[in-house]
């Protein structure tokens, strides 16, 4: 047998015994497609799950709110000139009458003797008109003039005397201008806002000052449209001021908006706030955020659950419910809710026995697998879409 007959039978048995062990792979599963991995369900504490139970609800509303000052000024110039003087700054306490700042009355004072001098140019015409006139009528009776000649000095005798009433307003007009070149407070209270500086040109109308008196305050609420039929005027109300934790004030609905707020379709609503002295001065100040709370109605038993199970994407209220050993997302009509107690009522679209989760968890969809374990471990999460732990907000 030839070297190249050995080689060529060599490879062929190399050939067949590759062959088999291929096949027992194939035959074995060690190349073919993984088994799919079951994915284990999520798990979910007790404490987490809750169902529709009767509670007794308080229909209580709360709107948010800010506080405001019930007298408060923007000091406008009346003149387009220089300011020569701002007496005052922010936090400066003013009186009434008080002289804030003065503007430049160089030019003023110069029309003014313009307006002075034109007044008694009047007068003096005036005076002389009235002589004609007295002369003529004199004559007059004597037929030295005709009547023609009476009535045209009767005539300059009164565009005269209108003349100098026009003098007259003239220099009352310049007079009121230098009246207005000092500034006074319209109202007694504290400076807000400074808005020019000495030396400044500044035009008609333009703002100076921010007067507040913090005397007397109101909060205004932002109520939406669907609970101002509950509201009425002279209701007592609660009132929360962001930064005074642990402290609220009493007040009642002094005033009610007739008409909503165009963009967010909300209502005005007035308290009165009567405001307390301190040691550093006011205890509170204008434009403090605010909460107003107020209770409609009488306590009743209905069914409820956490505010914090609700969600609210796309505007429907929705609960997710563990049915069947699956996650569902389930839509519900909704009534009352009590923001104290952190309840709501539900109305419709759960039944008693369902279980419903009372916390916010991310990321969950329908149909992933679910069960409730009991314990105080944490809960185990098996999908990599799910959270890692529950978070509630």
């Amino acid at each position: 047998m030839s070297t190249r007959m050995k080689w060529l039978l060599i490879g062929v048995a190399l050939l067949l015994a590759g062959g088999g062990t291929a096949a027992v792979a194939l035959k074995s599963g060690k190349f073919g497609p993984p088994a799919k991995k079951e994915v284990p369900p999520l798990e979910f504490l007790a404490r987490d799950v809750v169902q529709v139970t009767p509670r007794k609800l308080a229909v209580r509303l709360s709107f948010p709110a800010n506080v405001q000052a019930v007298s408060q000024a923007t000091v406008r110039s009346k003149l387009s000139a220089e300011v020569r003087r701002v007496l005052v700054r922010e936090g400066d306490r003013v009186s009434a009458g008080q002289v804030v700042a003065e503007f430049d009355t160089s030019q003023l004072r110069a029309q003014r003797a313009e307006r002075v001098a034109t007044l008694e140019s009047a007068r003096a015409q005036l005076a002389q008109s009235e002589r004609t006139r007295e002369a003529n009528a004199q004559l007059i009776k004597q037929n030295f003039i005709s009547q023609n000649s009476m009535d045209t000095a009767d005539a300059a005798l009164r565009a005269q005397a209108a003349a100098v009433e026009a003098a007259q307003a003239q220099l009352a007009q310049m007079q009121l201008q230098l009246a207005d070149a000092v500034v006074r407070a319209p109202i007694a209270g504290e400076v807000a806002k400074r808005n020019v500086q000495p030396g400044e040109k500044v035009a008609f109308d333009a703002p100076l000052l921010t007067l507040v008196d913090l005397a007397e305050l109101e909060v205004q609420a932002q109520a939406p449209v669907s609970d101002v039929a509950q509201v009425a005027r002279g209701a007592p109300v609660e009132i929360e001021i962001e930064g005074l934790a642990g402290r609220s004030f009493a007040g009642r609905i002094d005033r009610i908006n007739p008409a909503a707020e165009p963009g967010s379709r909300t209502i005005h609503l007035y308290v009165r706030l009567p405001n307390e002295r301190v040691d550093r001065g006011w205890l509170l100040r204008a434009g403090m955020f605010a909460r107003v709370r107020m209770q409609v109605g009488t306590e009743r038993e209905v069914p409820a659950l956490p505010l914090s199970a609700i969600r609210t994407d796309g505007g429907q209220p929705s609960v997710w419910i563990i049915a069947d050993g699956k996650l569902m997302q389930r839509a519900v009509e909704i009534g009352r809710r009590d923001e104290r107690a952190q309840l709501v009522e539900i109305v419709g679209g759960l039944a008693p026995t369902d279980r419903v989760l009372a916390t916010k968890f991310d990321n969950l969809r329908d149909g992933l697998a679910a069960r409730i374990v009991s314990g105080a471990a944490e809960a185990k999460v098996a999908d990599k879409d799910a959270p890692r732990a529950p978070a509630s907000n």
